[in-house]
């Protein structure tokens, strides 16, 4: 090697066609993907509703997840005497999550919606939702709201 000579050959960029026509088939490519120039219509309507489907359903899962860890948030930021600000963030993360429910069960109340156990699940989550809502921020009496927080964070 030559000191001072560089290892990496620099070339002024030129201008090229984003395919240059060198692309080759690679294993890691979805093999079920369809080609619509080479797809019948039917072909291409039947796939789209299944990927769509399992879009949202993915989409719904981690909708579901955040759902499912609000109550740990809500043990350590409103269990014990709830700053006004706590229940603030509160009552926008209740938000958030109420609007995307509905934008969810607009989909799945669907008469055609195939998949029912989902249909169910975005239902009583979001009435889980409401219900969280009633419980810290509603008018419920204190008492009630004890018996409820014992059995949801399983206290004695």
């Amino acid at each position: 090697m030559v000191v001072g000579e560089s290892l990496i050959k620099v070339t002024p960029p030129t201008r090229r066609l984003a395919s240059d026509g060198n692309i080759r088939h690679s294993s890691r490519m979805a093999t079920d993907a369809i080609n619509p120039l080479l797809a019948e219509p039917a072909d291409m309507a039947g796939g789209l509703s299944k990927r769509v489907l399992r879009f949202f359903k993915a989409q719904m899962e981690d909708w579901y997840d955040v759902c499912r860890h609000l109550s740990a948030w809500e043990e350590r930021h409103l269990l014990d005497q709830p700053a006004a600000e706590q229940l603030a963030e509160h009552e926008r993360l209740l938000d958030e999550l109420e609007r995307v429910g509905r934008w969810m069960s607009l989909v799945t109340q669907s008469r055609d919606f195939p998949d029912r156990a989902t249909a169910e699940l975005v239902a009583l989550t979001l009435q889980e939702l409401q219900d969280r809502r009633a419980l810290w921020h509603g008018n419920v009496p204190k008492e009630r709201r004890e018996e409820i927080l014992r059995s949801v964070f399983h206290e004695s």
